[in-house]
């Protein structure tokens, strides 16, 4: 069952000459969300998964990494009973090991299918003001 709904989801293979050209993709269409769009307008925005690649550069080792896109989903509701969802994006490597973190990506909220913010700073006072815990 894993196996078939693994299969179902598309991963699209992207090559890159440099994982710059990438960032930069990624950032530019991190930038494009706006507030107000669905979350439907966001997911076309950023894209499926993706399977980036990046020949041997150098000393760099050519790289195949799979991007989820979103990386990481939250969905929870604030008092007054909205659903919220936190979409995290890939956009800023730290740790050049492979594991894509929470602190290497862009969160984007989301409060009943419409974008409210995005960003680190703004996605934890959000979480302050509106007291949400995960």
């Amino acid at each position: 069952m894993f196996s078939s709904s693994l299969q179902s989801q598309e991963v699209l293979e992207k090559n890159y000459e440099t994982f710059s050209e990438f960032l930069t993709e990624q950032n530019t269409k991190i930038a494009t969300i706006e507030n107000g769009l669905s979350l439907i307008e966001v997911k076309e925005i950023m894209g499926d998964a993706m399977l980036v690649k990046v020949p041997k550069i150098g000393k760099m080792k050519p790289l195949s990494q799979l991007f989820k896109q979103p990386e990481f989903t939250k969905e929870t509701t604030d008092k007054a009973k909205n659903k919220i969802s936190i979409l995290w994006y890939f956009s800023t490597p730290k740790n050049q090991d492979g594991i894509v973190s929470k602190s290497e990506c862009t969160p984007i909220i989301i409060k009943n299918d419409s974008v409210l913010g995005k960003g680190t700073k703004f996605y934890l006072t959000f979480m302050r003001k509106e007291q949400i815990r995960f």
